[in-house]
């Protein structure tokens, strides 16, 4: 009899308790309550927080970037360039095709941080330089790295190359994507972060009393994003985009 009672009494708590939250979801009291102790939404998170959002720079744990950096680190140990450009993609996609005594050391995906490490592993090996061409800060728009922490990377990039027995140091600025893909951070970074970016290479190259290029590759843009008919994907050059790169740092090792 006792455990009768027992069921039936749980029975009418359950049917009660029940009861009692249909009526508490209907009043959106629960609603008002979790906005007064900021719990957090029960709506899924749009995609732009799942997917679009800064990242970090990590392509050196990249197995793909070490090899890279070692193959070149291999053909360039003890050797004496007149020329040394280090880039992203977008100078990657030139190739060595600048010249004799000219090695091209870009790699996709680099921002000021990988750029350290592969500058310590060239220095390390005995690779020598007597002009280091930078082509950096357009990843650095995209990944999570702060305007002090890019400054440092900068002027240590510049340190590095002068202990590469580099006489003369150039940095490039910052490359701009079309408009719609700086509108996709998984693309490349907003316009706005590239003009910073630009000004802080501006920066750097004034305390450090090297040469900023700012303005050397208007032909590739329409104000401050990347022409259409010069890429295939709104980031990277295609060949037409690439041969007026290419042009433009020929002449510029010429007056070098």
């Amino acid at each position: 009899m006792n455990r009768w009672l027992t069921k039936v009494s749980l029975y009418l708590n359950v049917t009660l308790l029940a009861t009692l939250l249909t009526v508490i979801l209907q009043s959106g009291w629960f609603e008002h309550w979790r906005e007064a102790v900021s719990l957090p939404s029960l709506e899924p998170l749009p995609a732009f927080a799942a997917s679009g959002q800064p990242k970090p720079d990590t392509v050196t744990l990249i197995p793909w970037w070490q090899d890279e950096v070692q193959y070149r680190l291999n053909i360039t140990r003890n050797q004496e360039y007149n020329n040394c450009i280090f880039g992203d993609s977008i100078t990657s996609g030139l190739g060595n095709t600048l010249g004799e005594r000219t090695f091209n050391f870009a790699l996709s995906g680099m921002s000021s941080v990988s750029l350290l490490e592969q500058l310590k592993r060239e220095l390390a090996a005995g690779t020598r330089c007597r002009q280091v061409i930078i082509a950096m800060g357009t990843n650095d728009a995209e990944y999570i790295i702060s305007n002090s922490q890019f400054v440092s990377n900068m002027q240590q990039a510049v340190d590095l190359s002068r202990r590469m027995r580099a006489s003369h140091i150039v940095l490039l600025p910052a490359f701009y994507s079309t408009f719609a893909a700086s509108q996709n951070i998984d693309m490349a970074g907003p316009i706005a972060r590239v003009n910073e970016i630009n000004q802080l290479l501006q920066q750097v190259a004034l305390s450090e009393q090297v040469t900023f290029l700012n303005g050397r590759f208007n032909p590739l843009y329409q104000g401050q994003a990347l022409r259409d008919d010069l890429t295939t994907d709104g980031v990277h050059l295609n060949a037409r985009g690439r041969t007026i790169y290419r042009n433009i740092l020929l002449q510029l090792l010429r007056s070098a």
